[in-house]
């Protein structure tokens, strides 16, 4: 098959800069602009922030349609993450810390293009190109130019983005369904509780809990332990507010530090992260042995468990008004990782209601999640046969 370097037949696309000043209401004299916020497995368009039209300086820093968006500049392993952007029903740039890819039509199928570069071999590759600054990753967009993809036929391409097409669309639909069910455990807590705003007061963290843990950061291999072995979890384990045990490293030689083991029944906080991703709570129902908190990574620990329930924990801090205003509290800036000290932490308040309803809360919470769990066993069978399409498809053999 014909190789190509992914710069001969696309291009990227740096963003426009903007200050938090000139964020300003939608309005007709000005456009969204998509961050790395923006980029998940389909372009997020709940959260699109507008500027001033003034700032857009070149024409080919509005998207368009069929374009890939990058994560840029992040934190490690999220560099290279992608989405397609799909027709928008406005004017719309970018910013400093995502990228576009945009393919050359008349060489490459957008689709076909997209396919390849949101391959998990490809996405190994880009992650690889991310050069350290400051806690934060960038891409090096020209070893990423001068990657080289497979580039069969025309009609070849667009067989082979068809074929994918079909099968990323059964993936979609089945993460519709637990982005569903997650929608209705939130609307289950605001049914029963109400929004927890700052003005409504609630009982210092500080006094709730018996202690707030701080993990450590061993050195560590570049894969996930196996399960003999001690592990470390990686920030990306809590990122997405559900617990993920895969997202760990393994263990180098260093003698673990057993009281940071990971035990069922843990309420995890991401106390450093990119501003849009700190303050990120996860709670461990179930999860494996040997596995160690990271140092950016706390741990809250309950003082009386017949008063505090961890499911109410968990979900009162990720309340998306609770959280805000923790993110709030956060040190840096957003050229860097934002922090949150346990003493900024602990004087958090939180209303704490009758026991006997967060407990009816968890027993709903539970029913939903045995139902998110079934979703999601069948969401990892259909990564795993898409990602073997994939390798298929870029390998000659579809």
């Amino acid at each position: 098959m014909k190789m190509v370097k992914l710069g001969e037949v696309s291009k990227f696309v740096r963003g426009i800069t903007f200050k938090p000043g000139d964020v300003e209401d939608a309005g007709p004299e000005n456009v969204g602009c998509l961050r790395t916020k923006n980029v998940q497995a389909e372009l997020d368009l709940r959260d699109v922030l507008s500027v001033p039209t003034r700032l857009v300086k070149r024409q080919e820093q509005y998207v368009q349609h069929g374009d890939v968006l990058i994560s840029s500049a992040n934190s490690w392993n999220l560099v290279g993450k992608c989405s397609w952007i799909p027709a928008l029903d406005r004017p719309t740039s970018f910013g400093g810390f995502v990228t576009l890819l945009r393919a050359n039509r008349s060489l490459v199928d957008a689709r076909y293009l997209y396919h390849w570069f949101s391959s998990d071999r490809t996405q190994r590759v880009m992650r690889s190109f991310g050069s350290q600054t400051t806690n934060i990753a960038n891409l090096n967009l020209k070893r990423a130019g001068d990657t080289e993809l497979p580039l069969p036929s025309s009609d070849e391409q667009r067989r082979i983005a068809e074929i994918l097409d079909k099968a990323d669309a059964l993936r979609a639909q089945r993460r519709q369904t637990i982005a569903h069910l997650e929608t209705l455990a939130q609307s289950i807590f605001h049914e029963m509780f109400g929004t927890p705003t700052e003005s409504a007061g609630g009982e210092e963290l500080g006094e709730i809990l018996s202690s707030i843990d701080s993990g450590t950061s061993p050195v560590a291999e570049d894969r996930s332990a196996r399960p003999d072995e001690w592990g470390v979890l990686k920030v990306s384990a809590v990122t997405s507010q559900t617990f993920i045990e895969s997202e760990n490293k393994a263990l180098m030689a260093s003698a673990p530090v057993v009281r940071n083991e990971v035990r069922a029944g843990d309420v995890l906080f991401t106390r450093k992260n990119t501003p849009n991703l700190v303050a990120a709570v996860a709670i461990v129902r179930t999860t494996r042995p040997r596995l160690l908190i990271p140092d950016l990574v706390f741990r809250l620990n309950i003082a009386d468990r017949e008063r505090l329930h961890p499911e109410y924990l968990q979900a009162v801090l990720s309340n998306p008004a609770k959280r805000s205003s923790i993110q709030r509290l956060s040190g840096g800036s957003a050229a860097s990782m934002s922090n949150i000290s346990k003493a900024k932490l602990a004087k958090v308040k939180i209303p704490v209601p009758a026991f006997s309803l967060q407990q009816t809360f968890a027993t709903r919470i539970a029913a939903v999640e045995r139902l998110k769990e079934q979703h999601q066993r069948h969401l990892t069978e259909l990564d795993t046969l898409f990602a073997s399409l994939q390798h298929r498809a870029f390998t000659g053999q579809l």
